[in-house]
């Protein structure tokens, strides 16, 4: 048979529409692949379609969800669910589990939208470009997914390592314990007082030693705090009658008889009550109890809760953190001794005055240096860390370096809040974040370390519990203020003011201190 110049033609033309139906549904099987990124919307035009419209149902229903309570209460409440998750363990497992499951439909879809539109007739070239959008489309999904799994089994494990399996159990539960079923669980909790706890515990140390005391009593309706700072060098500090060791030091924690004053401070307290715990019928951890009851004694403050830090951790944070900036005003050396002669060895550098950004043992040794200064001067500036590192907490760093931060916390923190309490503790902190926070620390004007007068830290206490009254308004006309132009917001924190509040005992706004 004669083939024709037409029919060749005809052949030709066919053989080219043919290519290009296949490359047509090459594409749109590409483009419907992409749009599965959306969860069932590449499964629409598919006979899977009520599939589809399941997975997209369930996606725009949990969006529509989260837009009514961002619209209704704002985008804190959605933190605030989010926060409440974080400290549930058994919502973690949940959540983890929801992740899997949800993972899995969400990369499954993507797979089935490949399977349902991949054109049968494909040439190898698009064939295998195909399975490498598949993959790659299912990669997007599946590894953030994996990493949010890890997250929460992070979090979980630092939620139980933090509080679940914590040693800090004192022999008298707190009273001033939450309602966390109801929808205000601290409404009959007026105050609550935490007990913060810097240890000095190390490899080249023995025992625990509270080098840092710090109580945050907290108004529990307004959120209003102050932080009691406590010398660590206090003497002559009175055990509870109760207590075992009032027997041996009925006139205060004072022993001249071992030759070495430094042994009776309040920071060998816990130490103490340790060499005497066979006395301490029925408690777990007498250290803790006896510290707890003698903080009451000196302040009047009955202590709830307790969180330990050990400051070798702090070091660690800080360096999560990247660095914290503060403004020092006196030159600080970084280690160092006092020799038998009056003078000092062994320092390893110094942190200059001015304002800098701190690294982790920069920022440790800021917060714990007293070799040229004293302990109220550090106290001091343990108190404008805190500050600092509330005030320059990066969300977006904080996420990023999460795995650290988790197993920094996991060796380093201790507390004795209950685990099913933590919920209401998110609640709490909220109301601090707009109670604002003042500080009050013991200066020489109050205390004298070595003979203190325990009644007028009382009495300071209870003052510096007083809310402050509120500025007086202006009843006379008013000149307007000029605004200021607008900037953008630099990656550098601003300097404060080069002078600071003087050091008194009244409680001051913690930005104060520095």
């Amino acid at each position: 048979m004669q083939v024709t110049p037409e029919h060749r033609d005809d052949t030709v033309g066919a053989r080219t529409r043919r290519l290009q139906d296949r490359r047509r549904r090459s594409r749109r099987s590409l483009g419907l692949t992409v749009l599965a990124l959306v969860p069932g919307a590449g499964l629409l035009p598919t006979r899977y379609r009520a599939l589809g419209w399941t997975l997209l149902g369930l996606l725009l229903a949990a969006l529509a969800v989260l837009g009514v309570l961002v619209a209704t209460r704002g985008p804190r409440a959605l933190v605030s669910s989010v926060l409440r998750v974080v400290v549930d363990p058994t919502l973690l497992l949940v959540l983890a589990a929801a992740l899997v499951v949800g993972g899995l439909l969400w990369v499954g879809s993507i797979v089935l939208t490949h399977r349902a539109t991949r054109p049968a007739d494909a040439d190898p070239a698009a064939r295998w470009g195909l399975r490498l959008a598949t993959l790659l489309c299912a990669l997007l999904v599946a590894l953030p997914v994996a990493q949010s799994v890890r997250y929460v089994g992070i979090t979980r494990d630092t939620v139980q390592a933090v509080a679940g399996t914590s040693s800090l159990q004192p022999k008298v539960a707190s009273t001033a314990k939450p309602a966390a079923q109801k929808e205000d669980p601290w409404a009959s909790v007026p105050r609550v007082n935490m007990l913060l706890i810097g240890s000095d515990a190390g490899t080249d140390r023995s025992g625990l030693r509270t080098d840092s005391m710090v109580i945050a009593s907290i108004d529990t309706k307004t959120g209003s705090t102050v932080l009691v700072s406590i010398p660590r060098n206090l003497e002559r500090v009175p055990f509870p009658a109760d207590n075992p060791l009032h027997r041996y030091f009925p006139d205060g924690y004072y022993c001249p008889q071992r030759g070495v004053g430094n042994e009776c401070l309040i920071n060998a307290v816990w130490e103490e009550a340790l060499g005497h715990k066979d006395e301490f019928a029925g408690d777990r951890n007498p250290g803790l109890t006896t510290l707890q009851g003698v903080l009451t004694e000196i302040t009047g403050l009955k202590i709830d809760d307790t969180t330990i830090i050990d400051l070798d951790g702090f070091e660690q944070l800080v360096d999560a953190m990247g660095g914290v900036y503060v403004n020092n005003t006196e030159k600080l050396p970084i280690n160092g001794y006092h020799l038998s002669n009056g003078g000092v060895a062994g320092i390893e550098g110094y942190i200059e005055p001015g304002y800098q950004k701190l690294n982790g043992k920069q920022a440790l040794w800021f917060a714990r240096s007293r070799l040229l200064s004293d302990d109220y001067s550090r106290m001091r500036r343990q108190r404008c860390l805190i500050g600092a590192i509330v005030d320059q907490v990066d969300p977006g760093t904080m996420l990023t370096r999460y795995p650290q931060l988790a197993k920094v916390a996991q060796n380093n923190v201790e507390t004795d809040v209950a685990v099913g309490d933590l919920p209401a503790w998110v609640d709490l902190v909220e109301r601090i974040q707009k109670g604002g926070i003042r500080s009050l620390v013991f200066t020489y004007d109050v205390v004298n370390v070595a003979r203190p007068n325990f009644t007028k830290m009382k009495a300071e206490v209870a003052a510096a519990l007083v809310p402050p009254k509120a500025p007086a308004t202006p009843t006379g006309p008013s000149t307007p203020s000029t605004p200021s132009p607008s900037t953008t917001t630099p990656s550098t924190p601003t300097a404060p003011p080069t002078t600071r509040a003087p050091d008194t005992s009244a409680a001051v706004d913690l930005k104060q201190a520095c």
